[in-house]
């Protein structure tokens, strides 16, 4: 029977090495290399079966950097290459050290031959990328190129030192911070960025960004101190911790102030982690008030504070809004304020008080630490009590026959109950709803005893 011509194959392999890991898998189990129908089907099993075997040595051999191929979840800036150039870079690799590509199949969570092959493999790797630049990323700058060799040239190191990381990142005792030195010291030996490199290697493999800083005031016994870090090839890190804390303080400026779910949740995020960050500065690093660094931490603060505030005079006044009191007469000249019964159960008004009151609640971690608690704290009293008294007039004027629309009345305290709940009065919200539960009872039976008469 026929096979697949040179030009298929070429044309084939191409495809296949674009497919993306869940594509290849899908057609992996649509063309087994065993009951194939025909010759070429075989053959078209068999190059997938390879490049599927390929890809997971290629992952095994390059695991160490392997969260450099893709931009940081947090948006931090970080060193981030292109994954074509790690893909081309290992496929010189591989042909290259062809002989070592089996003994990764038996790669385990100790150390053996495969580990010796996987150091083979990286450094064929940072070859290739330095003797077949035009081949492996022939767009790229001169000093792109120099960073991914030598991160390849650090995989080794790299594979050795993650398992330590955990500890690293928590309170590393004596021989443990010793550890995190020398793998500094080592890589150093390695090529004259080579510290800043593992250290970026290291910072790929951690979620929470801010928690690096421990790592960072640790690469030597004086990294600690502000003056010495911010002029060693490590202030890098903080750098970009505070230009994301910058960013971060520019976007809750901007928020509107009738934030959508999605808006009010990335707001609580980003609040968060600059809550979060500039928290472990304050652990890890004194900063000097004078110094760049101290600067633009202060004005971060600064900033988020008033945002902060600004954010609870929002949701106070959106909830009044939403809610809203209106002069009634009483007698003659005599007036009082009461509950508004005619104004609308729904549309943006209600809608955007619900999300800026769910959006302060949310905030409580934050405001604790940028200073903005006793605000919150006296914006939820004032709201409670406020909240509180409308729903309980307006339920009297339900129970007194004088609400001119009785299902708009108890929609509205419906609405009165769900803010009290955004912000956790929560025995005042369940108080309003068992009177509201007990209005509606009432009014049904009242009808029921009117009809049957």
């Amino acid at each position: 029977m026929a096979t697949l011509s040179e030009t298929q194959r070429s044309v084939l392999t191409g495809l296949i090495q674009r497919c993306g890991d869940a594509v290849l898998d899908g057609l992996r189990g649509g063309f087994p290399v065993e009951g194939a129908a025909d010759d070429r089907t075989a053959d078209l099993a068999r190059m997938i079966e390879d490049e599927w075997r390929g890809r997971r040595r290629r992952d095994i051999a390059l695991a160490p950097l392997a969260p450099m191929f893709a931009p940081r979840q947090d948006g931090v800036a970080g060193l981030t290459f292109p994954p074509g150039a790690r893909d081309r870079a290992w496929r010189v690799a591989a042909e290259r050290e062809a002989d070592l590509l089996p003994l990764l199949d038996g790669a385990g969570p100790t150390e053996g031959d495969w580990t010796t092959a996987a150091d083979r493999l990286c450094a064929a790797a940072a070859a290739a990328v330095r003797d077949r630049h035009g081949q492996v990323w022939p767009d790229a700058p001169r000093e792109a190129r120099e960073e991914l060799a030598g991160c390849f040239d650090l995989g080794p190191l790299a594979r050795r030192a993650l398992p330590r990381l955990p500890a690293w990142l928590e309170r590393p005792d004596d021989e443990q911070a010793a550890g995190l030195r020398l793998l500094i010291q080592d890589a150093n030996a390695v090529g004259e960025q080579g510290g800043r490199r593992i250290v970026d290697i290291l910072f790929a493999h951690v979620a929470d960004a801010e928690r690096m800083l421990r790592v960072v005031t640790r690469t030597s016994r004086s990294a600690g101190n502000e003056l010495v870090l911010s002029h060693s090839e490590m202030a890098v890190f903080v750098d970009r911790l505070l230009a994301s804390v910058t960013e971060r303080v520019a976007r809750l400026g901007a928020l509107g102030s009738a934030p959508g779910e999605a808006e009010a949740q990335a707001a609580v995020t980003d609040a968060e982690w600059c809550a979060a960050v500039l928290s472990e500065l304050d652990l890890t690093l004194q900063l000097r008030p004078d110094s760049p660094w101290g600067k633009t931490t202060r004005m971060a603060r600064v900033k988020l504070s008033g945002q902060l505030s600004g954010l609870m005079r929002s949701a106070g006044a959106a909830a009044h809004a939403a809610l809203p009191m209106k002069r009634q007469t009483i007698a003659g000249r005599m007036t009082r304020m009461a509950p508004w019964l005619e104004a609308p159960t729904e549309g943006e008004p209600i809608e955007a008080a619900a999300a800026l009151l769910g959006l302060v609640t949310a905030l409580r971690g934050p405001a604790v630490v940028f200073g903005s608690e006793s605000d919150r704290q006296r914006l939820n009293a004032e709201l409670t009590d406020y909240l509180t008294i409308w729903a309980n007039e307006a339920l009297d004027s339900v129970a007194d026959g004088e609400a001119p629309d009785v299902d708009r009345a108890l929609r509205l305290v419906g609405i009165a109950a769900r803010y009290l709940t955004l912000i956790e009065a929560l025995e005042a919200a369940r108080t309003v709803r068992r009177r509201a539960a007990t209005a509606e009872t009432a009014r049904a039976t009242a009808g029921a005893a009117s009809r049957a008469l």
